[in-house]
């Protein structure tokens, strides 16, 4: 099998041949879709599971799970972990990775559970799982499966964000030597941008779809979107800022397909969104329309766009 997400043919055999659900699991398993959803009586249950592969940091962790409650219109409440650490892991390092957990929920007024911590030599750097759930509203559940024909697409900040801060982490010398110490800085920093939590608790009551664009970049966030929804979107021109762009060119990556924790992907037909949004400081673009049209793809310029097989950061 070849390193990255399952394809989404495979995953989608997966799903329908084994998912199964009690009649109170309103929104199960499926392509594109990130928590399932439980009927409680007068609210939703929202849950989902989440590791971060590519880093080991227990903020990032926190983020990663709060942005897929979010993007379902719900309100985070509480979090666990699994964490694997090799045996060259350190009590310190351990530490640090409990101490950033603390700060994410701290931040986000997430309850920290617990969950479960072991050294294994199965793997060469601590690996952390998290798993979250979160309270919505009946009349504000969002999600990828909810864009609407005519909607215009929205998304906030730009694409590649956590590809960026991931980059400059693992980068580092050579960055700070090829375009500079503050350049480095500025990079590092995307760090600060990865959470979507304002703008979809903003977003949740005008909205009609919402994800957070992760693992396969923002192409492949559209893409899931498509199958969920069951629609296909036109765009455009993507913002893209000057460091994920000159890091992209420099290491030879697409940032279409960056990993993008911090980029909300929303589905609209209220024009007042937009205008909401940046009244609050939250950076957001147009970047075209959904289309009915029974073909579930993305297309820029009348061509097809095809999506990622796995993310741009492995190649890094």
């Amino acid at each position: 099998m070849k390193e990255g997400k399952i394809g989404y043919g495979e995953l989608g055999r997966l799903i329908e041949r084994y998912s199964w659900g009690r009649r109170d699991m309103v929104i199960g398993p499926g392509i594109g879709v990130d928590c399932s959803v439980f009927d409680m009586g007068r609210r939703y249950l929202v849950a989902t599971c989440d590791p971060v592969t590519f880093v080991s940091s227990g903020y990032y962790c926190i983020n990663v799970n709060v942005n897929d409650v979010v993007s379902m219109g719900a309100r985070p409440l509480f979090f666990m972990a699994t964490m694997i650490l090799p045996p060259d892991c350190t009590e310190g390092e351990l530490e640090t990775i409990m101490e950033e957990i603390h700060r994410g929920c701290r931040e986000f007024r997430v309850s920290f559970g617990g969950g479960h911590t072991e050294v294994n030599p199965i793997v060469n750097r601590p690996l952390i799982s998290g798993f979250m759930t979160g309270l919505c509203r009946k009349d504000e559940l969002r999600g990828s499966f909810n864009a609407k024909d005519g909607d215009r697409i929205l998304i906030t900040k730009g694409t590649g964000i956590e590809g960026t801060a991931i980059i400059a982490e693992k980068k580092r010398e050579e960055i700070e030597r090829v375009f500079g110490r503050a350049f480095l800085r500025r990079a590092l920093a995307y760090r600060k941008k990865l959470s979507v939590y304002r703008e979809a608790r903003i977003a949740r009551k005008s909205a009609n779809g919402m994800h957070d664009a992760t693992e396969g970049g923002l192409l492949n966030a559209l893409y899931e979107m498509c199958m969920a929804s069951g629609v296909s979107m036109d765009i455009g021109d993507i913002p893209v800022s000057k460091e994920t762009e000159e890091l992209c060119m420099h290491f030879g990556l697409d940032p279409m397909g960056l990993i993008s924790s911090g980029t909300l992907v929303m589905t609209t037909n209220d024009a007042g969104l937009r205008e909401d949004l940046e009244r609050r400081g939250i950076p957001v673009y147009d970047i075209g329309r959904v289309v009915r049209d029974g073909k579930r793809e993305v297309r820029r310029g009348g061509r097809t766009l095809h999506p990622f097989e796995r993310d741009e950061i492995i190649r890094l």
